[in-house]
């Protein structure tokens, strides 16, 4: 049987391709769509000389280190360890369907020469092996959202805020006078609100080297890595959840200057005492 190598180059560039942006959708990553095309063109020009030249065990996580490297450019190795997982999980997911595809229009009769599968396979199929995975990951994924990331709205003053917030079921923090609930928020996901109260001084009223703000005050915290510092809180008007008409008051929003998310993916984090835990329940 006649293998053809722009076949195999042009199936797996298609495959890749959709492996990556499966997941820059799951794990929001924002980097362009350019990126991720070189990268599935590089991807699979490594595998077909891999696949004419040389054969190395671990060839595979090397190519899919390149991948990732040339379309996400990871900037922590933690992050680069996260993408690497969530890479062979769809790709384990999108092989294992286009096995079954191949397996069932080939009548169970299939040979593997090199290390790759030999049948009755076009590309027809590649598409629709990315169309069930893409459908099986929006229905695992979409049940898990719904319950980890919710959309709130924070109304205080003349102001309000939409913030998509994370479900952190450590984040016991509790503003110690009134032993109200903590929200934890990013400051530039409040920047008028907070440019408006602290102008350029947001960093030294949570060292202490400034008053805090009327309205406003300080919430103690130390996080399990034995940080601990300040977070600037205030009680907004209420917070409510996108789509829901119930408003939340006894609670208050803290404030912090740092990055909550690694990726972005969310501005804030709340605890299940925060809100409704029917609503929040995983």
């Amino acid at each position: 049987m006649t293998v053809y190598i722009d076949v195999i180059f042009l199936e797996n560039v298609i495959m890749n391709l959709s492996i990556v942006l499966s997941e820059a959708i799951i794990l929001n990553l924002k980097e362009n769509i350019f990126r991720k095309v070189i990268a599935s063109i590089v991807g699979s020009c490594f595998y077909i000389v891999h696949l004419l030249f040389f054969r190395l065990t671990y060839f595979q996580i090397i190519i899919s280190s390149i991948i990732i490297m040339i379309a996400f450019k990871p900037s922590k190795i933690k992050m680069f360890f996260k993408e690497v997982i969530v890479f062979y999980f769809i790709t384990f997911l999108f092989g294992g369907i286009s096995f079954a595809l191949m397996n069932l229009n080939n009548n169970g009769i299939i040979r593997i020469v090199k290390g790759v599968f030999i049948g009755n396979f076009n590309l027809l199929f590649v598409f629709l092996s990315i169309f069930i995975g893409g459908a099986i990951l929006y229905f695992i994924l979409k049940g898990k959202s719904e319950h980890v990331y919710k959309n709130i709205v924070i109304a205080v003053e003349n102001f309000t805020f939409k913030v998509n917030v994370f479900l952190d079921t450590g984040n016991l923090l509790r503003e110690p006078y009134t032993n109200r609930p903590v929200i934890i928020v990013e400051k530039k996901a409040l920047e008028t609100f907070i440019g408006e109260k602290c102008g350029n001084d947001f960093a030294s009223i949570i060292t202490g080297r400034m008053e805090v703000p009327l309205g406003m005050f300080l919430i103690p915290y130390r996080s399990l890595g034995n940080t601990k510092g300040f977070l600037l809180g205030f009680k907004p008007k209420y917070v409510s959840m996108e789509g829901f008409k119930k408003k939340y008051t006894d609670l208050v929003i803290g404030v912090c200057e740092e990055n909550i998310s690694d990726n972005n993916q969310y501005s804030g984090i709340f605890g299940l005492k925060t809100l409704d835990e029917g609503v929040c329940s995983l």
